[in-house]
């Protein structure tokens, strides 16, 4: 009897450890760290969430600095850690904590003034895309940026194939812009950014078309 009772508790124990150690592999909570970023490639991300105290960083282009080899692919968000910036362009980071977020791609909303940077440290892998009409570019267009009409964003493949690629979104409201990042994610293309409409674009617009 006794040893009956004691492979019944064990078999309690055991059947705990069973629910648990799941949840210990694959935690359901949100990270804890305080920024998540995007991988833009070479160590390169942008912050597109952080904290409320943290939130001036939000967008912020920085070279992650890891204290090992990580395996992380163009398009993954992580969950970081850094105790400081070092002054740079782009600004480095030496990551303290780190965890690989799961999920799938999305788009993130950002500004004019991401754009800008990323077409300054990696203008061989960053397009930004105004995807309103040829006539409506050729009245006045955000500089070094492209016109892809929403309606030939499929064409895409043909000029930028690299789906690993940053790629930038704007039109005059931002309906559009949302309508091709949605068909751009279902292309494969993985960094993908909304910047919404031009109205928001602070600076002078230039007019004509693609030389």
């Amino acid at each position: 009897m006794k040893k009956v009772k004691v492979f019944g508790f064990l078999l309690i124990i055991a059947m705990v450890l069973g629910l648990a150690l799941p949840g210990c592999r694959k935690p359901l909570s949100p990270s804890t760290l305080p920024f998540e970023a995007i991988h833009l490639g070479n160590d390169l991300f942008v912050i597109v969430k952080t904290t409320e105290e943290t939130k001036e960083n939000l967008h912020l282009p920085l070279v992650a600095r890891f204290d090992s080899p990580q395996d992380i692919q163009v398009g993954d968000v992580m969950a970081l850690a850094f105790d400081q910036l070092m002054e740079s362009f782009p600004p480095q980071a030496v990551i303290v904590a780190s965890e690989k977020l799961s999920g799938e791609s999305k788009t993130y909303l950002a500004g004019f003034g991401l754009a800008h940077q990323l077409l300054q440290i990696r203008p061989e892998k960053t397009y930004l895309i105004d995807v309103r009409t040829v006539e409506e570019f050729e009245a006045g267009h955000v500089p070094e940026s492209i016109n892809i009409p929403v309606d030939q964003i499929n064409d895409i493949v043909d000029s930028i194939p690299d789906q690993d690629s940053t790629l930038l979104l704007y039109c005059r409201s931002g309906r559009r812009s949302a309508t091709a990042a949605k068909v751009l994610q279902d292309l494969g293309y993985r960094v993908i950014f909304d910047l919404g409409g031009i109205s928001d674009y602070k600076g002078d617009l230039e007019k004509g078309g693609a030389e």
